[in-house]
């Protein structure tokens, strides 16, 4: 039996769930009371009868994975098709509805899942594109996890959210649509800037990319990754099109074109209701939808042939209800062709596409290493516009970084005193792992935790923590990514530890390892110091910003 805890999932949506709520109607409490004992007593006699025909005894239930646009309707799906008593040797056997975000779903798969962040393995997925199933394709090793045809359940289109003045201006309204060139000729003309959903954590930019970089024949253009990437570049790439179009709404920046779902732009204009709303422009030659997909994950080694076998009949339940109309889902769109449909992304395509946006685009893989001495808690300085401690500074900062960060980086915690722990002068707070929405608030929270504490007393032991925190990362470096020591301190100056600061950096300096250190200095910090240590490592030193963090600058 597959039972468990809830878990926080990124959403890659605008929210368009169930509507709540509504008039209230004055009912005399006698006639609730009447109605509610009816209905459960209908309820629990529905379920007895239904047991005693199924012949089964106990319930056994195998885990699918679902992107969160179609959650409900699938939950709905499995809950229809426990109630016709489908059994296996004499045991109900049911599914367990799991929301998890494609992405997060395609690097389980592909690597290790984790049943802390993601619940159970699952025995099926439905992603919200079959492009995510071509991409896990695409690697030799999870080549053949898809073990039977998968099941079409509907699409959504993939569209340009644009202002109704701006599309009106630049000729894309009521004419021939723009051609993918057209729209990054534009942004490379500075007539609209492309705010683009990220292909690796999301499926509104995963399409978007994939019909950008379509060299019209089925196969992928490096030469129209190239335009699209500098036009991303020059616009703006956030984790989704939800930020975005939020970043749109606070701009009011009609210039700004966002990649995006149809029913996304629907849903904006109706919870903004703006004055000029989005329209949905679809770029000629647009040949990728979101294809939502119903896939059983039987390849060697991943599930076992039985728990395959009760998702492969509810995959047929799920046939038989999208053949009949039966299954509906308001994001969705019917699909006439699926064999068509399926065949729009191949492994080769999705790979080699997906694979050329990440070269340049490194994930982080970072340590924040905070100063807590009685050092920084001593002095003052401003930040977002209020005079505080040079300690609350650090942790702000820091905090706003990890919020910035793309949730395919991976980020960690120290921080350092004298005698932090016991006899070392630093003390691992929380370990690196990837920033999971999880992992995100624990780490945010375990900033802010170690703010509250009382700083070290004594001077500020940099020199010996920085080595030993430089030497910790050359153990856990992660082939690919930027490997990042951030130091946070208003000193740069060190009487604790045994070397100085021109010892240390040629300690830095021969360690073997690709990490690059970036030191931030608070008010007073020697800036000297500073510069001499992270530049051994080929890093720099970056002053405290005003407010926010220092994404951009460790290579954000």
């Amino acid at each position: 039996m597959v039972f468990g805890t809830e878990h926080k999932v990124r959403s890659h949506r605008l929210g368009r769930r169930r509507k709540k709520g509504g008039s209230r109607m004055p009912v005399a409490p006698w006639i609730v009371i009447t109605m509610v004992c009816v209905l459960v007593a209908a309820g629990l006699t529905w379920g007895f009868v239904t047991l005693l025909r199924s012949g089964c005894s106990g319930m056994y239930r195998v885990t699918v994975a679902v992107a969160p646009g179609v959650f409900s309707t699938l939950e709905d799906a499995a809950q229809a098709w426990e109630a016709e008593g489908p059994e296996v040797d004499g045991q109900c056997v049911g599914i367990d509805v799991r929301e998890v975000a494609p992405d997060d779903a395609s690097r389980g798969i592909m690597g290790d899942w984790n049943p802390k962040s993601l619940g159970p393995r699952p025995i099926a997925w439905v992603p919200d594109s079959q492009a995510w199933a071509s991409w896990v394709a695409s690697s030799e090793m999870t080549a053949g996890y898809a073990s039977s045809d998968p099941v079409v359940l509907g699409q959504a289109a993939p569209v340009l959210a644009v202002a109704e003045s701006k599309a009106t201006e630049l000729g894309w309204i009521g004419g021939q649509p723009p051609s993918w060139a057209d729209v990054l000729g534009a942004a490379r003309e500075g007539r609209i800037s492309l705010a683009a959903a990220n292909p690796r954590t999301s499926t509104e930019g995963l399409v978007a990319m994939l019909n950008a970089t379509s060299d019209g024949a089925g196969g992928f253009s490096q030469e129209a990754l190239d335009a699209y990437s500098a036009a991303a570049d020059a616009g703006s790439v956030t984790d989704d099109a939800d930020e975005q179009l939020a970043l749109y709404a606070e701009s009011g920046d009609t210039s700004r074109v966002v990649t995006a779902l149809d029913y996304q732009v629907e849903d904006f204009n109706a919870d903004t209701a703006p004055a000029d709303p989005l329209v949905p422009i679809t770029p000629s030659g647009t040949s990728v939808g979101a294809v939502a997909t119903y896939l059983v994950l039987g390849g060697a080694g991943w599930v076992s042939e039985s728990d395959a076998g009760i998702a492969r009949r509810f995959g047929e339940h799920l046939r038989s209800q999208v053949e009949s109309g039966a299954f509906a889902d308001a994001e969705l769109q019917a699909v006439e062709d699926p064999q068509a449909a399926l065949a729009q992304t191949t492994p080769a395509t999705v790979g080699e596409a997906v694979k050329s946006w990440r070269v340049g685009r490194q994930d982080l893989n970072v340590l924040f290493l905070v100063d807590r001495s009685s050092v920084i808690a001593g002095e003052s300085v401003e930040y977002d516009g209020e005079a505080v401690s040079a300690g609350d500074a650090a942790i702000r900062t820091a905090v706003a970084t990890v919020n910035a960060m793309e949730s395919t980086s991976r980020a960690g915690l120290w921080e350092y005193g004298v005698g932090a722990d016991g006899d070392a002068n630093w003390r691992g707070v929380t370990d690196i792992e990837e920033l999971t929405d999880d992992h995100r608030e624990g780490l945010v929270g375990d900033l802010y935790a170690i703010s509250e504490n009382d700083p070290y007393e004594g001077g500020s032991p940099l020199y010996d923590s920085l080595v030993a925190a430089y030497q910790y990362m050359g153990e856990h470096a992660v082939d690919g990514a930027a490997n990042v020591v951030v130091v946070l301190t208003n000193s740069g100056e060190d009487t604790v530890s045994a070397p100085s600061a021109e010892e240390a950096a040629g300690t830095l300096a021969g360690m073997d390892g690709a990490v690059t250190v970036y030191t931030v200095g608070l008010g007073s910090a020697n800036s000297a110091n500073l510069t001499l240590l992270a530049e051994a490592t080929g890093g720099a030193h970056v002053p405290a910003p005003a407010a926010g963090g220092v994404l951009e600058a460790i290579g954000g």
